[in-house]
């Protein structure tokens, strides 16, 4: 219903539509070979997803994450402690979290496309983090892809796309492992699998290497330096979710 109802407000012929949300699932599939954690790795053309069967209208097969098993751990210490643990350390430069309580369902005001609680959430993120413009900012992305029509969305819900421009950054390759701000860079959910209450910590996992320099193996290093990454992860309906949004940066 979401990427049905984006296509309309935006004027995309579900053709044109299905090609964009194709080319996400393209790209963290191409991502997802390189990574021996990973759980789906195999290269799928664009062509194989856009004539995949149908889950739901528009959704194809490649556009809908897997379920998988999984286990995840962090540790975290006070931020002026962390280099006596390790030289290398990544902070984190923000943590918010934003509910919507049925809003979306009860009410018109919401439009059906874009979650008012990732733009909340994300808004928050920001501020605390001090980032002004989120485009020219934030270095590398992990984004709740548990389909293909989420990472869309979220890419101009939290300001990295304009409004109803995803289609032209994605399809430039914005979004790739060597574009601007790489996004899903160790295959997302997309190759992973959700595991659910593991997902976040290994979105925010893949952050942390990337940031250190330290991705394995090398080639999925990104080249650009990064220094802020971002995850977003989201549990419920469209209408009724629970959305966080993390900032994590290698210096303090």
């Amino acid at each position: 219903m979401v990427a049905t109802a984006y296509f309309s407000k935006y004027g995309l012929s579900r053709e044109e539509g299905k090609r964009a949300l194709a080319r996400i699932s393209y790209k963290s599939h191409k991502n997802g070979v390189l990574n021996p954690r990973a759980h789906l790795r195999r290269e799928v053309s664009i062509d194989d997803m856009m004539a995949a069967p149908i889950v739901a209208e528009p959704l194809g097969l490649y556009d809908c994450c897997g379920v998988s098993d999984g286990a995840a751990a962090a540790i975290v210490v006070w931020a002026e402690d962390a280099k006596n643990f390790r030289h290398d350390p990544i902070y984190v430069k923000a943590l918010q979290l934003s509910i919507t309580p049925g809003t979306g369902i009860e009410h018109q005001s919401w439009n059906g496309i874009h979650l008012e609680s990732t733009r909340h959430a994300g808004d928050a993120a920001f501020k605390e983090a001090g980032i002004k413009n989120p485009r020219e900012e934030i270095n590398l992305m992990e984004l709740h892809d548990c389909f293909s029509i989420n990472e869309l969305i979220t890419y101009e819900t939290l300001h990295i796309s304009p409004m109803g421009k995803a289609r032209e950054d994605i399809e430039s390759g914005f979004y790739d492992l060597d574009g601007k701000i790489p996004c899903q860079s160790d295959g997302g959910l997309k190759c992973f699998g959700h595991p659910i209450g593991a997902s976040g910590i290994r979105m925010i996992y893949e952050i942390y290497k990337q940031l250190q320099g330290k991705a394995e193996p090398r080639e999925r290093q990104l080249k650009t330096n990064p220094r802020l990454g971002l995850t977003h992860n989201l549990g419920g309906l469209c209408g009724s979710t629970v959305v966080s949004v993390a900032i994590f940066g290698s210096e303090l």
